[in-house]
């Protein structure tokens, strides 16, 4: 309690003591961008552009470009309507240091009448992607700034989704309805990037810091269940990315401080006409300070860095192409064999992930009714596990740190998408696409040292390529303006295991009144395995797709234009799970993911035989910004069940049972440039089942060994976390600074992570995640 009153107390005397904060300057920005159709990608020309509650305004010319001027800072909303198109109201917050640059696309109307007017605007609620109508989000890049806790991390800003939950506070893994964090696909600007974290997990989604730097993108989708049919090989969810076009007129420049590290930013216009840049590069604060000279007190930098570039060009009025590129390198070398109280079962570990991403996007108008794009890219990923099993003397004394485990395998693909897209009338949209993936793969995996006497020893090494065929068809049919129906399939082939898919998906959405809709969503859904798991073992290259059929109902109910109200149950029935082939256990593919190094750590043959459900009840209520506060809450049922080998149905790893999340939030304004933002959050989440320590065995190995007999047969205590975060918003001529204090877990819960066999004391300890953690930073735009 301490803490947070400190927290508090700090971040309002620093904002009424700042020396400028009373300027009665009036400061003003530009906002301007462009208004295209949503369905055809044509501008929309002679479209209305206002700022709300002021006389400011503009249309849009021939090519769909607007531009308002002398626009006061803060937060305003831009109201943008024509007429044939449902009206558009968008929250921004107009800082002095850099444009507002928007691409707004508005959805043409099913019943036209000579009547523009503003309505309840869904676009605060609706996804970008007009198929996506049920179980999806809008992801709004401000709220990754503004949330507490989010660290400015896309996917933990997620994690605050109905139905969403992460495993540890020490990672960003998306857990959804139950479904491993293997099961989630992300996606960016077009192009499927396999793990975009740093120390990322073979195999799975996740790990401690994304390399998506979150500067570089604009609001995208999230979607977690049923999802259309052009989102292929993945079982739980979609994270589908969009990344922002750079101000094509002037130089603007960000830097930024914070935990996530020291970052720098420019865009601005390229030599070439109607075209753009931005390009942001980020550094480890850590690995800086610890480069400079300081000592940091504990075993293991995490050292990393990472870049991202996006080009944008406009060719004639019928041409635009687009680049995204991400890099980035990540190493962290843990050395217990140098610290004080090291033991026998302690290692000396070495992980890192490398990523690199390019993806080069064709957007092509053949007219207004056919248009098609064109993905081409390159995707790169290796991951580095070195670990060093230790033994000590009784005196703790180290004896040997022998070679135990390790890892060194890269994994690639380049890839050409082609999708096209027919509207033969404005009621109906018609899309069909094609991707073929060459696969290229150098795989090393050793084991080299026993667990206990008995032990084997393993070596899988495999290299060589593949191709990945996926395909799409897909139908959107809006009948009128209440009822959107939503039919597709997608199929896969893999050449590697030669097996394919046929994978239907239907969703419904009605409307039965201006406030009130239900949905209805159907998809089967095939995923192929990580390369790791293929490659295991010699008998393990021909397992099945593994499957999902999702069946989902919802109901929505928007009371007025800033309040939803949602509710959604759902089932999902999994089957050709990989277990066990050679004895009967209770291991099963659906609880993996959720650690470090890759997903499968042994040469175990499996079968695509183990099957599984997840089953709840999900509700959220979101009040976006206005009246200078915001406040969203979400509660989630979650139940999963799976049968390892053995046939016995058991909860499975990430079965939470339940999950509550409240966030909310408010603006003081101190004045008409300056700003003072206090947002918090919290959550509390049903314990996980974990398997029990088997403390005889453990002893006999000198480390932990489990009671795999009595898998997830015992569950952690319930997790709760309330995390609180303080922005100050400064505006000056020419530039603005935003500053920021964050705490999490501020009443230091003691929230359990795993039980560990200590070989020291000879007993089982508990070890506990995060206790309070306090950041800070600080950004500059100019």
């Amino acid at each position: 309690m301490k803490k947070l009153f400190f927290v508090i107390v700090f971040s309002i005397i620093f904002a009424i003591n700042h020396p400028i904060y009373l300027s009665s300057q009036e400061l003003t920005q530009v906002v301007r961008g462009r208004v295209i159709d949503a369905n055809n990608q044509h501008p929309v020309i002679g479209a209305t552009v206002l700022i709300a509650d002021t006389k400011l305004g503009s249309f849009t010319q021939q090519d769909g470009t607007f531009k308002i001027k002398n626009v006061p800072v803060g937060r305003q909303k831009l109201v943008v309507r024509s007429v044939s198109y449902e009206s558009r109201v968008i929250d921004i917050i107009v800082g002095s240091g850099k444009e507002i640059v928007k691409t707004i696309e508005l959805i043409p109307s099913i019943v036209e009448t000579g009547e523009v007017k503003v309505v309840a605007d869904r676009g605060g609620f609706a996804s970008i992607n007009e198929t996506a109508i049920v179980s999806s989000t809008l992801f709004d890049m401000d709220d990754v700034e503004r949330f507490a806790g989010a660290r400015n991390d896309p996917a933990r800003m997620a994690q605050n989704y109905a139905g969403v939950v992460g495993t540890d506070d020490s990672r960003n893994d998306i857990i959804i309805r139950g479904g491993s964090p293997t099961e989630l696909l992300w996606r960016v600007d077009g192009l499927d990037i396999p793990n975009p974290n740093h120390f990322a997990t073979q195999g799975a989604t996740g790990g401690p810091v994304n390399a998506i730097n979150s500067l570089l993108l604009a609001n995208s989708d999230f979607i977690t269940g049923a999802f259309p049919a052009e989102y292929t090989d993945k079982m739980s969810g979609v994270f589908d990315l969009k990344t922002r076009k750079g101000n094509d007129e002037k130089y603007e420049f960000t830097g930024q401080f914070g935990f996530n590290g020291f970052e720098f930013g420019a865009e601005g216009p390229t030599p070439f006409e109607r075209s753009s840049f931005i390009a942001n590069y980020r550094y480890s604060f850590l690995d800086l300070i610890d480069k400079m000279g300081f000592d940091l007190g504990f075993a293991g930098i995490p050292r990393y860095q990472d870049g991202t570039l996006k080009l944008d060009f406009q060719i004639g009025q019928a041409d635009y192409i687009s680049l995204t590129s991400i890099f980035g390198i990540s190493e962290i070398n843990i050395k217990e064999s140098e610290e004080d109280d090291v033991y026998t079962g302690d290692f000396d570990i070495l992980n890192g992930s490398d990523l690199f991403t390019l993806g080069i996007n064709w957007k092509h108008l053949f007219s207004k009714k056919v248009f098609s794009t064109m993905t081409t890219g390159y995707v790169y990923s290796n991951y580095l596990t070195d670990m060093d099993s230790i033994t000590t003397d009784p005196e703790n004394n180290v004896l040997s740190a022998d070679r135990w485990f390790v890892q060194n395998s890269a994994e690639s693909y380049i890839t050409m998408k082609y999708n096209l897209n027919y509207l033969p009338e404005k009621s109906h949209s018609l899309a069909i696409g094609a991707e073929s993936r060459i696969l290229n793969f150098n795989l090393s995996r050793k084991r080299i040292a026993d667990y206990y006497d008995g032990g084997e020893l393993w070596i899988n090494k495999a290299d060589g390529n593949g191709l990945h065929f996926l395909s799409f068809f897909n139908w959107n049919w809006r009948p009128d303006a209440d009822l959107t129906v939503n039919l597709g399939l997608s199929s896969q082939y893999h050449s590697i295991s030669k097996k394919y898919t046929a994978e239907p998906r239907a969703s419904l959405s009605y409307r039965l009144s201006e406030k009130h809709s239900c949905e209805l969503g159907f998809g089967v859904h095939r995923q192929s395995l990580p390369l790791s798991v293929l490659y295991s073992n010699q008998n393990n290259e021909d397992l099945d797709f593994m499957q999902s059929v999702h069946y989902i109902a919802g109901y929505s109910w928007q009371p007025f234009g800033e309040l939803m109200l949602k509710a959604e149950i759902y089932y999902k029935n999994l089957s050709k799970i990989p277990v066990e082939a050679q004895e009967r256990s209770a291991w099963s593919f659906l609880n993996t993911g959720a650690d470090y190094g890759a997903v499968t750590y042994d040469d175990r043959e499996l079968k695509s035989t183990g099957n599984g459900k997840a089953y709840g009840f999900d509700f959220s209520a979101t009040k976006h910004f206005t009246d200078g506060y915001y406040i969203t809450g979400t509660a989630s049922f979650i139940r999963q069940k799976y049968e390892g080998s053995d046939g016995i149905e058991r909860n499975g790893a990430f079965d939470n049972k339940f999950v509550f999340n409240l966030l909310a939030g408010y603006e003081w304004k101190l004045s008409e440039t300056h700003s003072l933002d206090f947002s918090g959050k919290y959550i509390i989440a049903g314990g996980v089942p974990y398997t029990p320590v088997d403390p005889e065995k453990s002893k006999e190995a000198s480390r932990t060994e489990h009671l795999e007999d009595e898998a997830f047969s015992l569950r952690y205590d319930d997790y709760s976390k309330f995390d609180i975060k303080v922005e100050f918003r400064h505006n000056y001529p020419g530039f603005a600074i935003i500053s920021f204090i964050s705490a999490e877990n501020i009443f230091n819960q003691n929230n359990p992570l795993m039980y560990l066999y200590d070989v020291k004391n000879d007993n089982i300890k508990r070890v506990n995640q995060l206790g309070t953690f306090i950041v800070g930073g600080f950004r500059i735009e100019f």
